[in-house]
């Protein structure tokens, strides 16, 4: 093989994709996955390249070089073709395009071919251009993970929430298990019957049943999972990350730090609580917990089609490659969901006291299972309402058996919190040209969040008739552990998707009012 630097490009143009997709998404991938992943994509750069010089050994290593070039550019235009037509690969422009631009890329391949000094002269361009967009991104990234620590280092709010919750030194007798299964989109009865023209009350009934408090009205305060979940495991609102980010920035380092060090967590494990956490299948923000004493891997040991699904980041670069199209992740989410749950089940046996967490993604897509907890079919799975209610039921049948068996193995009865993150989205509410344009019926499917809560010793009279989530392990601390801690304003704060932090107050009813929104109060920025 020619060890010509001019025949680097279609490696530089491979790294370019994945160093873009991490500039383009600070924050948005662990710092050690980005080399791993862009070392698979090299790798796979590299087998194209071998097989390319083999074919054509009789050329030095210019040609198989542009060969992979284009090979490279295929696997990675195609996605993006194919989203530019409606039906994807199916639409007859889809297919036409495609192969134009492979004609049309073969015959300059051919021509180049016949012509060595203009072989030449494209591959040192092209190896240029590969590697200015390689420096121009690796420095964004560079700037954006030195911006990122600087904002967690600089934040009032950070400081605030890491000082200890009051209360006192020990938890009273007897000292309840507490745990906290977050199920991501799921919508409460209201929203399902409105929006899905499903009723829900079947599961609802059955919760009760077995001593569940679901509260009349139980929302969200934030529409994204981002917002709630550290709204939720800090008992504390985080609209103030806001004032402290700069115009435009949606890097979540801030609110990943709030998270991970939940003031919650470290309350209960100042009081001897065993934090026992389940990491989610792939979304960044809840694949690893610094304070959790032990983390729980339902996928023992290294598989690699598991591993090349674990991160977003990893799922994001195979989404815009052809691999979208030769993988099918359905099955393996479908089992990393019954195995976290499974294992959440098995709680009792640890000795305790223990606080579990565990972030469920589901009933949000991908829709990969069916109400008999089968595989969906093509249709159902891309038919929104269908795959969500389908998921929805199927996940309500675990759920079920779930809480039944903690309740059964627990010796004192434990605390048991279902909460949703937020609602759903049906009615788009980020096609809103504002936050503060968002319209009421959109802004309450949102906020509509799902709540049901197994609160032994009278705990349902802290939460009362009416909960969002900011205040729901706030009233937890207070009842069963006598933390001094105020209760939370039940204040919502609309934002849409690109501009989280870009908050409006909403000025509305309460949760299950369907009166509609007053115009919402645009909060200050940082600048």
């Amino acid at each position: 093989m020619s060890p010509s630097p001019n025949t680097l490009h279609p490696f530089l143009f491979a790294a370019v994709y994945v160093l873009y997709l991490a500039a383009e998404n600070p924050g948005g991938y662990a710092v050690g996955d980005l080399p791993l992943v862009a070392a698979a994509v090299l790798a796979g750069v590299g087998l194209v390249y071998l097989l390319a010089w083999l074919a054509l050994r009789r050329h030095d290593g210019l040609l198989p070089a542009l060969l992979t070039l284009l090979a490279v550019l295929f696997c990675f235009g195609l996605p993006q073709l194919t989203q530019a037509f409606p039906g994807g690969l199916r639409n007859p422009w889809t297919i036409a395009i495609a192969i134009a631009a492979l004609a049309a890329g073969g015959l300059a391949v051919r021509w180049l071919a016949r012509r060595p000094g203009s072989l030449r002269s494209v591959s040192t361009l092209l190896t240029l251009t590969g590697t200015l967009l390689v420096l121009r991104f690796a420095v964004d990234i560079v700037a954006d993970q030195r911006f990122s620590r600087r904002i967690v280092a600089r934040s009032d709010l950070a400081r605030e929430l890491a000082r200890p919750i009051p209360g006192p030194a020990s938890a009273p007798a007897p000292r309840r298990d507490v745990y906290l299964l977050v199920l991501d989109e799921y919508a409460n009865a209201e929203v399902l019957r409105e929006r899905f023209g499903f009723d829900n009350g079947a599961f609802e009934d059955s919760l009760r049943a077995l001593g569940f408090h679901i509260p009349a009205a139980v929302g969200s305060n934030y529409f994204h999972t981002i917002l709630s979940l550290p709204s939720l495991l800090n008992a504390a609102h985080v609209h103030r990350a806001a004032e402290e980010l700069p115009e435009g920035v949606a890097d979540p380092a801030l609110v990943n730090r709030l998270l991970d060090r939940s003031r919650v967590a470290a309350y209960l494990k100042a009081r001897g609580y065993r934090y026992v956490f389940f990491p989610s299948l792939w979304w960044k923000s809840t694949r690893s917990a610094p304070l959790a004493d032990s983390v729980v891997q339902v996928w023992p040991g290294f598989h690699p089609v598991r591993a090349a699904s674990r991160t977003e980041f990893r799922r994001v670069v195979q989404e815009g490659s052809v691999l979208r199209y030769l993988t099918r992740r359905g099955p393996l989410d479908a089992d990393h969901l019954r195995r976290t749950l499974g294992a959440f089940e098995e709680l009792p046996s640890v000795e305790g006291p223990v606080f579990a967490f565990a972030h469920v993604l589901s009933p949000h897509s991908p829709y990969v299972l069916d109400p008999e907890c089968g595989v969906p079919t093509g249709v159902a799975a891309a038919h929104r309402k269908e795959g969500y209610i389908g998921q929805l039921r199927c996940l309500n049948t675990m759920l079920l058996d779930v809480v039944t068996r903690l309740l059964r193995e627990s010796d004192v009865a434990p605390v048991i919190l279902l909460q949703g993150d937020h609602g759903t989205s049906t009615l788009r509410y980020s096609e809103s040209p504002s936050a503060d344009r968002v319209p009421a019926d959109a802004s309450r499917e949102r906020f509509g969040a799902f709540g049901a809560y197994y609160l032994p010793d009278s705990g349902e009279v802290a939460f009362g008739d009416t909960v969002t989530v900011v205040n729901v392990l706030g009233n937890v601390l207070r009842h069963y552990l006598g933390a001094d801690l105020p209760r939370e304003p039940d204040d919502r704060y609309l934002s849409l998707e690109g501009s989280a932090y870009d908050f409006h107050r909403a000025i509305e009813p309460p949760p299950g009012d369907t009166a509609r929104a007053s115009s919402p109060r645009r909060l200050r920025r940082g600048t």
